[in-house]
């Protein structure tokens, strides 16, 4: 089954998923918050395949949600920061958080 596009629809909250509706990509960013910001800290913290995690994080990076940024040259190495829109997404966590607490 292929999976739907929410890109060009004119409900906020699709658009939204279409950036951060995967499971992957919320957790990624609960532990942004947390402090977690090299690639290695998010696939210890989740469990997460690498390969996976690459490109949950490239998605994060394009929606703007994250900001790659290299931290050593040799080898090349790169930390994932959240930016101001990725910040904003805090209320959200905290919403899944609270309802989770309430109901799970």
């Amino acid at each position: 089954m292929q999976r739907k596009s929410f890109a060009d629809m004119a409900c906020p909250i699709a658009r939204s998923l279409e950036q951060v509706g995967e499971w992957w990509s919320m957790l990624i960013l609960r532990d942004a918050f947390a402090g977690k910001t090299r690639f290695d800290e998010f696939q210890q913290s989740l469990g997460i395949a690498s390969n996976m995690l690459a490109r949950r994080l490239a998605v994060l990076v394009e929606a703007g949600m994250l900001d790659k940024r290299l931290y050593s040259e040799r080898p090349a190495r790169h930390e994932y920061v959240l930016t101001e829109r990725g910040r904003d997404f805090r209320t959200v966590l905290v919403a899944l958080l609270a309802f989770g607490d309430r109901h799970f």
